[in-house]
This record gives C-alpha cells, structure tokens and sequence, in this order.
C-alpha cells in the first residue's frame, strides 16, 4: 500500500514539474530583448562582435507578436511556441521557419535553425 503511495505522488509531482517547466520555457523566450551572440555552423562557432548584437535582435511577445532587427533593418511579425516537439515558430522577413529551442535560462537563448539543408545554431542573450 505504502508503494502505490509514494508511486502515485511521485507521478503527481513528475508531472507538475513537466507542466511547470512548459510554462517557464515561454516565460523565459517572452522575458526580454534577445541578442544574437553567436552562429555555429559545421562545428564553427562565430562569436558577433558587440556592434552586430546591437543591430541583431529579437523580442518574443506573449500575444504572438515578433518584432526585432536583423542587420539594421527593423521587421515585426507572428511567432508561436510548440510546447511539445520544443519548436518556435515564426513569420517574419524569412518567411515561416520553425527553430527548434535547445536551450532557454534567463539570460540565454540557444535554438538551432535549419538553413539550406544544414543545420545553424544561434546563441543570444539578454542585454
């Protein structure tokens, strides 16, 4: 009896966690201005000198609003997060592109992007 318990409560407390964990990967992508910090193309990493992460950025909104620049050149678009498979989703100046989020914390942001058949990492933070 005691292990149907403890097994019942650990199931209960498991999916909590997972639930809570969900919701705080949203709170953290819609948590500020994302900077580009670095790509990472075929095993090379290229850092983005500090000039470039001023002119490439990105903010998440919580209604599904994108806006940001790439390059100097300011956009707006729609964005969504697909709790499941981990994949933001976005519509902006490159069209429809899912990124697949490898990582989120509170001041980084990893995701990996598929480009012309490779894959590309980005790395951002907060600033």
């Amino acid at each position: 009896m005691k292990k149907i318990i403890l097994l019942t409560l650990l199931i209960v407390i498991s999916i909590q966690t997972i639930n809570s964990q969900e919701k705080n990967e949203k709170d953290l992508i819609t948590s500020g201005k994302w900077h580009i910090e670095y790509m990472e193309m075929g095993g090379k990493k290229m850092e983005l000198p500090s000039e470039m992460q001023k002119m490439n950025w990105v903010i998440f909104h919580k209604n599904g609003k994108q806006e940001g620049i790439e390059n100097g050149q300011k956009y707006v678009g729609k964005w969504e997060f697909d709790k499941k498979r981990r994949i933001i989703k976005t519509n902006d100046l490159d069209g429809i592109a899912e990124q697949k989020l490898i990582s989120v914390t509170k001041n980084k942001l990893i995701i990996s992007v598929k480009e012309q058949g490779s894959e590309m990492i980005m790395g951002m933070k907060k600033q």
